[in-house]
């Protein structure tokens, strides 16, 4: 509701207004503030008849404004629309600079009582591009004609209405104020450049622009040695050439050598991790690789502080303290208000006292006092805002947004074990930001390079000036002052959320130490070959990047020549761009568009040193087979045609020219072409070297010529005797080579011009020696290229907590070639060579199935090709990956066995487990029982006669009891064999029954740990079954507080709560009736992802 009226009158000038009371104050200068009326009459009328109106014009900061209405909705027909429109926008140059920044709340309001209306606010930089800004929704038509609230009145009465805006005009004074950032240049706006995001790199980016703005930081990563490292592995180099890169470049910086350096694939930079644990991991990595250097010390010297943790006693002298370094605070965000409250909290004293005292070597039981102090800070402080905690009530993991704020300044001293010489003054250097909750979000970075400088902003590729509210309001977390200004104003408004933009971690710098940290950096500072290497990568990089921008004035010509075929082992001609084949090494030429075919011989001409005269052109054309032939000959006749026109002309598809240029004898004649005729190309296959080569193309005058009269010719290509007898083949694609006929005709046989023909010796009755069985023939031959494939077999990944025992084998990867067709069998025993295992022991995985029990099942019929997944993992790959496990028993044995999923359960619910345990399939549940026995050491209380029970969990619910002679055969991938003790207690009594007994919290399909079977007892009232229930279920006095118990029925029925009073044996338990007991769940949940919870490792 509106607490005043709003001025009266046509046009008001009055500077306040509640309207204005909704719009935030952001800290900048107010240039003018308006505010506006317009009363419209006749509304039924008008909504009828204009699709649009226009209010009156009026002025505001020297331009001219006014209100556009669409009676009936813009984009929808149920809503009213309203828009403030910028008279001026449109007339301005649209490649100037004029704009004008506007607060703004529009509102339509009952004509005769001002607190009846329904409002919205934005701001907006109006401009050229956007002259209009508001609200299609603004409110339902539905309501503008009922009562919207007690007072019984609508918006409009008596068919008029009244319309308000209330305009602030800001002073934009970044010049980039609410800018849409279309044509943005970060480096012309702010002197500075971001970083371009792999994927899921952001975290990445925010932490590397807060390094490189530190001065002293930057230096000491140049003074690292690196004239020797590896480029490919190199982290210090890579991390050199970004932050060189960043000082120097005009456009946005590449990370893709760095992470690669990090020995990341693609999926690895697809994978978001926390920016704190990525800022440690290679602040470790660097610090290592700088030690015996000049750069050694420098990272400690700059971010690493001590803290002292003591227990001191009260009433003896006795105090046991250990002092450790830190390299961030982590400072918790729940329950305070701001960092100076976090340090209180971080420093404060737990007094050890009662049944907590604290037992002091040669004192005894004392009370004392526990407690955290800082006996040391660094001169960059990192601190961590702990938004991400584990909530105990609901058993999950959340992201705290509450309202946290921070200083530009703070004063340490008094978290300091002794008061310090010098003032521990800092100022804020840094705010890291994480927008979004704990299921993804993205990160940026808020820095001031200078102190009493400006702040910017820092979103990846995107550097843009800031306002000092963005720093600060806008990342406090909490609720939007927007929303809780208008719930003050306004009782309808809905409720403020809190907001998902926050601060993660702020930087700050010691005053004292500023200027050493801040010290520029000179060109002596970069290592001389650094500044050699970069600058010839910078010149490469911009001699490209110039040929990208004049791409449209030439056209890339790719020239094969007749060298180039002869050295070509694969399918076509050549091999332009397949990646699975070597590339063939053509001449690769960058001509403008208008150079003429005369022109193109004449350069060709040069390369190969024969005259012009005696070259032949042929244009390449890519078949719908995707194979890559020669077409036709351009002519003489053509010498005239530029580049342009014969590739529009021949090869229009196709973004390049390509051309296969053979050298003739002088004087040679052209060859009449006709419709009968063809010319075919030929290749010479020997299979006892299993070489394939070029000999030449044939020219065959009439297609009716049997295919057997060229034999003599291509024995003589072949330098075969003339009586050879030949096997031919048409080289159709690389999976279909087909054998030809001699007696057919080349019609017959559909051979056509640039058609391939391959020959070899038949070797039927020939006594010749063929070495490799698989390169008989040609099509085998083909066959074999193009089933070979390059396969990366990768070790399957152990738990993230697994570390490799002193002296235990760590498994490699290893790139294989293999043919696709290659038996399970075979692709097994080979793989088992190179990494000098037991083939036997060897199975594989798909990356589907990783952290699955999934593996590849051994079959007769399966192949390679039947192994390869085509996920997003290997999508991502140039290399097709599979993954294998080294067992310890022979996999013939393991294919008669499975694995299944066992815990072992005591009396108050403790788990011992669960592991996987290797059985045989058909085993008996005493037989798992004692193989569980035999591997598993039990609880000392267990004796070896003690009798064990086991069932099957699935869902956290009890599937199925089994006898001891069952067999498991039935137990899936999906279940939980639970093993416990079967004791006298459990026996039942007449009157007495078994129910199952199951956990979950808050909702009944939100079940958790290990359920149970329980025996209730006749006559025993609920507050006793309860104690039992409790004892059983290990739930400690607290929780046992909380905890509700229900019957929960079958089906859908809802559940029934018990009382104390209730009888359990009195009721009647269906089959699938449980008991549940609803509390929190105090094992945190792990997902089964791939990726999910993968700690980040810097390999190098």
């Amino acid at each position: 509701m509106l607490s005043q009226p709003l001025s009266a009158g046509g046009v008001s000038t009055a500077r306040v207004s509640v309207l204005a009371d909704m719009l935030p104050n952001i800290g900048l200068e107010v240039e003018e503030e308006f505010t506006f009326r317009w009363t419209l009459d006749k509304w039924a009328q008008t909504a009828r008849s204009q699709k649009k109106v226009y209010s009156p014009e009026f002025v505001c900061n020297g331009a001219k404004w006014r209100i556009l209405l669409f009676p009936a909705g813009n984009q929808q027909a149920d809503t009213l629309s309203v828009f403030l429109d910028s008279v001026d926008a449109p007339t301005m140059p649209k490649d100037g600079a004029w704009h004008i920044c506007v607060q703004f709340a529009l509102a339509i309001v009952n004509h005769k009582d001002e607190t009846v209306f329904r409002s919205s606010t934005a701001q907006h930089r109006f401009n050229p591009y956007e002259a209009d800004w508001g609200f299609n929704h603004l409110v339902k038509l539905s309501q503008l004609t009922t009562p919207i609230d007690a007072s019984g009145r609508a918006l409009i009465e008596d068919d008029q209405t009244l319309f308000i805006v209330h305009m602030r005009v800001l002073k934009d004074v970044t010049g980039y104020l609410w800018h849409n950032y279309v044509n943005y240049d970060s480096k012309k706006a702010t002197g500075l450049i971001g970083l371009k995001n792999q994927g899921a790199t952001c975290y990445m980016n925010s932490l590397l622009q807060s390094l490189y703005f530190i001065p002293y930081f930057r230096r000491a990563t140049y003074s690292i040695p690196t004239a020797q490292d590896d480029p490919s592995k190199s982290i210090p180099l890579a991390l050199q050439r970004v932050f060189y890169q960043l000082q120097l470049s005009e456009l946005p910086v590449g990370t893709t050598e760095l992470t690669k350096s990090f020995g990341w694939d693609a999926m690895d930079s697809f994978m978001q991790h926390d920016i704190q644990e990525f800022n440690r991991v290679l602040q470790d990595n660097l610090e290592n690789k700088m030690l015996g250097t000049k750069a050694e010390g420098a990272i400690s010297s700059l971010f690493v502080g001590k803290y002292k943790s003591y227990i001191k006693c009260i009433d003896v002298d006795y105090e046991s303290a250990r002092s450790e370094d830190f390299y961030d605070v982590q400072l918790n965000v729940k329950g305070n208000k701001n960092v100076t409250d976090s340090f209180k909290d971080y420093i404060s004293v737990e007094t050890l006292d009662g049944e907590n005292k604290y037992h002091a070597e040669g004192y005894g039981l004392q009370d004392a006092k526990k407690g955290v102090v800082f006996t040391f800070l660094p001169p960059v402080l990192f601190l961590q805002l702990k938004r991400f905690e584990f909530d105990m009530e609901h058993g999950r993991m959340v992201k705290i947004n509450d309202r946290y704020e921070y200083a530009e300044e703070i004063n340490l001293d008094d978290f300091l074990e002794q008061k310090p010489v010098t003032p521990q003054n800092y100022w804020l250097y840094g705010v890291l930001v994480h927008s979004g909750d704990l299921t993804g979000g993205h990160y940026t970075s808020f820095l001031r390079p200078q102190k009493d400088g400006k702040w910017f902003k820092f979103d990846d590729e995107r550097v843009t000036p800031c306002l000092r509210s963005e720093v600060f309001e806008d990342n406090f977390g909490g609720e939007s002052l927007v929303a809780l200004q208008a719930q003050k104003i306004n009782v309808t408004a809905p409720r403020a959320p809190k907001r998902l933009t926050n601060a993660y971690m702020l930087v700050y710098i010691r005053h004292d130490d500023t200027e050493s940290i801040f010290a520029p950096i000179s060109d002596a500072d970069v290592q001389e070959h650094l500044r050699i290497r970069f600058e010839e990568e910078r010149l490469e990089y911009e001699k490209k990047r110039k040929e990208r921008e004049e791409q449209h004035l030439y056209v890339n010509t790719k020239v094969l020549l007749e060298d180039h075929v002869l050295r070509h082992r694969g399918f076509d001609l050549c091999n332009f761009d397949h990646k699975a084949y070597p590339i063939t090494p053509v001449l690769t030429l960058r001509l403008r568009k208008e150079t003429t075919l005369l022109e193109l011989k004449e350069t060709v001409a040069t390369e190969v040193c024969v005259p012009s005269s005696q070259l032949r052109v042929w244009t390449l054309v890519g078949r719908q087979n995707k194979t890559v032939r020669p077409d036709c000959v351009l002519t003489a006749s053509e010498n005239g045609l530029n580049l342009e026109e014969i590739r529009e002309r021949y090869t229009k598809a196709a973004q390049e020219l390509r051309v296969f240029v053979e050298v003739v004898a002088p004087n040679a004649k052209e060859e009449i072409k006709s419709e009968k005729s063809l010319t075919l190309f030929l290749k010479y296959y020997d299979p006892t070297t299993t070489l394939i080569r070029y000999v030449g193309r044939i020219f065959i005058p009439n297609k009716t010529q049997k295919i057997s009269e060229i034999f003599p010719v291509l024995c003589e290509r072949a330098s075969l005797p003339s009586s050879t007898p030949l096997l031919l083949y048409e080289e159709i694609k690389p999976d279909m080579v087909e054998p030809l006929k001699a007696r057919q005709s080349f019609g017959n046989a559909e051979l056509g011009d640039g058609d391939i023909i391959c020959f070899q010796k038949d070797l039927t009755n020939s006594k010749t020696t063929i070495v490799d069985a698989t390169g008989a023939t040609v099509n085998l031959y083909f066959d074999e290229m193009h089933n070979r494939s390059a396969i990366m077999f990768k070790p399957r990944p152990l738990d993230s907590d697994h570390t490799a025992a002193e002296g235990e084998k760590v498994p490699m990867p290893v790139e294989l070639m293999m043919h696709k067709k290659m038996s399970y069998d075979t692709v097994i025993a080979k793989l088992a060579e190179a990494i000098g295992a037991d083939a036997s022991k060897v199975r594989l995985f798909t990356s589907s199935g990783l952290l699955s029990k999934s593996h590849i099942n051994r079959s007769a019929t399966m192949v390679l090709q039947d192994m390869l997944s085509s996920g997003f993992y290997n999508q991502l790959m140039t290399t097709s990956v599979l993954f294998y496990e080294v067992m310890e028993v022979d996999i013939t044995e393991f294919e008669t066995k499975k694995y299944v999923s066992i815990c072992y359960i005591d009396r108050h619910s403790n788990v011992l487990g669960p592991f996987d345990v290797l059985v045989t399939k058909t085993a008996s549940a005493n037989e798992v029982i004692k193989n569980f026995r035999s591997k598993i050491e039990l609880p000392p209380t267990i004796g070896p006669k003690a009798e064990l029970r086991i069932y099957e969990v699935i869902s956290h619910k009890i599937h199925k009891f089994y006898g001891k002679s069952d067999d498991i055969s039935a137990v899936t991938a999906n279940s939980l064999l639970v093993i416990e003790e079967h004791v006298a207690e459990d026996k039942l009594a007449k009157g007495d029954a078994y129910v199952h007994v199951f956990h979950f919290d808050s909702h009944p399909s939100n079940s958790h740990s290990i359920p149970f079977k329980f025996p209730v007892r006749k006559g025993e009232s609920f507050s006793i079954t309860k104690e039992r229930l409790l004892a059983r279920t290990g739930l400690d006095s607290k929780e046992s507080l909380k905890a509700k118990f229900f019957i929960i029925p079958s089906g859908f029925a809802k559940p029934i709560e018990i009382v104390d009073g209730d009888v359990l044996a009195d009721k009647t338990f269906g089959p699938y009736d449980y008991i549940g007991i609803d509390h929190v769940d105090k094992v945190v949940k792990v997902s089964k992802d791939v990726n999910a919870g993968k700690a980040i490792k810097i390999f190098n």
